[in-house]
């Protein structure tokens, strides 16, 4: 399954610089909900899920060529794009990121100080641009190439970029939800394929963890080449304000919500489309 978050947000408290009015005035609500609502409007969420959304519509096509033979047809194509409508994810998504953050207790107000910056706003728009931009194959080897080629050549910016993943754990946070979810969709599979068919929970989690190699290094890669397409316009000073902003307390509990959010909006998610495909198994198979 293609890699779940792959999203860096990360702030802090920007003294000097101007924000916008109305998240400076949601930093101020009590309500974990309102809170999170003015976070994610200031993450740009519902492009992102907008994103998200044709990420899965094409997932549900590998999934009709893997399991049903193409068979899937419209049909098929029509209940993946009902488990990831926008509209459906948004409200998924909100209420595991006001529950992580209530859990979290992370003050919000210097966190949307940060996002609703001139800076903030730049980085979260280069971030969605660069998630859209990648689902094109041809974007995505040319970002895998130039990862590569600034890697071998000990590039100052792949260096930072490399501090970045590191400091901020991506690569083991985004395997761990990878392979939560592949866990979620085998187990949906499995019982709602059929006792004939069915797998036992340890066989099934065996056989994903078999796969923690591959996903790992699949998940680094891909994540140099976004943070390469997504800061390249971002000045080394710029870059380095955001690498400083990760690795505060806002920043590390900011991160922690989002990635926990994340799992649960995509276990979620996975084990819908698990289900949908060992129905549509037993159904074919009638």
């Amino acid at each position: 399954m293609r890699i779940v978050a792959l999203i860096f947000f990360v702030a802090v408290s920007l003294g000097g610089i101007a924000t916008r009015p109305a998240l400076a005035e949601a930093a101020r609500v009590s309500d974990v909900g309102a809170a999170a609502s003015a976070l994610e409007e200031a993450m740009l969420m519902p492009e992102l899920l907008d994103v998200m959304a044709r990420e899965g519509a094409a997932y549900g096509g590998d999934l009709d060529r893997r399991f049903l033979q193409g068979g899937g047809g419209s049909s098929w194509q029509a209940e993946v794009e009902r488990i990831y409508a926008p509209e459906r994810l948004g409200p998924l998504f909100h209420a595991a990121f006001a529950a992580e953050l209530d859990q979290i207790g992370v003050d919000t107000a210097p966190i949307l100080a940060f996002l609703g910056s001139d800076l903030g706003q730049k980085i979260m728009r280069l971030e969605v641009s660069a998630r859209d931009a990648l689902n094109d194959d041809g974007v995505e080897e040319s970002a895998r190439a130039m990862a590569g080629r600034l890697e071998v050549e000990g590039d100052g910016r792949y260096k930072t970029l490399r501090r970045f993943v590191d400091a901020n754990h991506l690569v083991d946070m985004n395997v761990s939800s990878a392979l939560n979810a592949n866990v979620a969709f085998l187990k949906a599979l499995s019982a709602s394929a059929g006792a004939k068919t069915a797998l036992p929970d340890d066989e099934i989690l065996a056989q994903v963890w078999a796969q923690e190699g591959e996903v790992r290094g699949e998940t680094d890669s891909w994540l140099m080449a976004f943070g390469t397409l997504a800061y390249g316009p971002l000045s080394d000073a710029e870059l380095e304000l955001y690498l400083a902003f990760s690795e505060t307390a806002e920043g590390v509990a900011l991160n922690r919500a989002l990635f926990a959010a994340y799992d649960r909006l995509f276990v979620t998610l996975s084990g819908e489309l698990g289900g949908a495909v060992g129905r549509w198994m037993v159904g074919t198979n009638l």
